[in-house]
């Protein structure tokens, strides 16, 4: 077996270094600061929800009865779905920003639209409770 000659090259090899993370001391807790976000992970397929349980869903946290809800949560719907299709970008507390990323016509008047959601902070935007609400 022939041996590999020992070569007397004086390249360096350099470890990656990843920068440390900054630490900002808070009253009671410790927050570490990372300006990296992590990965994206795949969510699994949850249950479709359709629109007779998503109305009864939003009648039950009101004191309002379904048969005036109904047309409000309908209309509220197709203002939402006109606004993505015509490109503009929603801010929906405490949903979120909600915008189209791209836009594919299939025919007969159907689209597929990209969405992409950016979800509130913990607790924005959940201040309104139903008694906040102003009946006129």
């Amino acid at each position: 077996m022939a041996t590999k000659p020992k070569s007397s090259s004086k390249t360096v090899k350099l470890a990656a270094i990843a920068p440390d993370p900054v630490i900002a001391p808070l009253a009671d807790k410790t927050v570490v600061k990372v300006g990296i976000a992590p990965p994206a992970v795949l969510v699994p397929k949850g249950e479709m929800i359709k629109k007779p349980e998503f109305i009864d869903r939003a009648v039950d946290r009101t004191d309002v009865k379904r048969r005036d809800a109904k047309p409000a949560i309908e209309a509220a719907l197709v203002v939402l779905a006109e606004a993505l299709v015509n490109g503009e970008e929603l801010n929906l507390p405490p949903m979120g920003k909600l915008r189209v990323v791209k836009m594919k016509d299939v025919g007969d008047g159907a689209k597929v639209l990209t969405l992409k959601l950016r979800t509130m902070k913990d607790g924005a935007g959940l201040g309104a409770s139903p008694s906040d609400i102003d009946d006129d």
